[in-house]
């Protein structure tokens, strides 16, 4: 989609090789595949690359002339899943390069943090922010991100999402800004495409995993309670 103003977070560390250009391999790839491409980056695999894009990770050869799509094992290290740790890497990555920080719902008492991207109009949405204040009496800070629903249109999300007063139930630290709610708001939708976000609700753990639709309060706390990682950063990025 053109309002997907994501350049400004693809910060992945990456080192091209002689004679192959990223932003060309970039421009190539969401040519031929009619998608998005928000970021290359190497793999252990000399002459593979990973492509970060709207639909999901891919890899590719340095000019996009062949594709595969699937799970990269490290059978050198008890079959580490290499997709799955940077699909969570691109998540925690992403979600730090928010900038300032709006729509917290922060707990007293802080024993986790967690990322929902949500919309305003479905049922299960709406039944996941009204259990917010459930969560964060249990010690859980919650970070509020916009996404679209299927079907959805980018006009429709910002005559919800940026009226004034919306989500006036929840005792938020901020709002959507007036000024420049739109650019925001398409910018959040835009992260929201980037990593994958298509069932709403959507939640983003601490550690980068992707937990898809409605969750109650009581399930989320189980799995936060056994992640073993820190705070999350990518959340509360300063």
């Amino acid at each position: 989609m053109r309002y997907l103003l994501l350049e400004m977070m693809l910060l992945c560390a990456f080192t091209a090789n002689a004679g192959m250009d990223p932003q060309q391999l970039k421009q190539t790839m969401a040519q031929r595949l009619g998608v998005q491409v928000f970021l290359v980056d190497e793999t252990p695999l000399p002459g593979l690359f990973l492509l970060g894009t709207a639909q999901g990770l891919i890899y590719s050869d340095a000019r996009g002339d062949y594709v595969l799509q699937g799970s990269m094992l490290d059978l050198g290290h008890g079959m580490k899943n290499l997709t799955m740790l940077d699909q969570q890497r691109q998540r925690r990555l992403a979600l730090a390069q928010i900038g300032e920080q709006r729509m917290q719902l922060k707990a007293p008492h802080e024993r986790h943090r967690i990322t929902l991207f949500t919309d305003l109009t479905c049922r299960s949405c709406r039944t996941s922010l009204d259990e917010l204040p459930i969560l964060q009496a249990q010690g859980v800070s919650v970070q509020l991100l916009p996404a679209l629903s299927t079907f959805a249109d980018l006009a429709g999300a910002q005559a919800t999402w940026c009226a004034p007063g919306q989500l006036g139930e929840l005792s938020l630290s901020d709002r959507l800004p007036e000024a420049g709610c739109n650019e925001i708001l398409a910018h959040h939708i835009g992260l929201s495409q980037w990593l994958g976000i298509k069932a709403l609700p959507s939640w983003v753990l601490p550690n980068g995993d992707l937990v898809r639709g409605y969750q109650r309060p009581e399930q989320l706390l189980k799995l936060l309670d056994h992640i073993d990682a820190p705070a999350n950063p990518s959340s509360f990025a300063s």
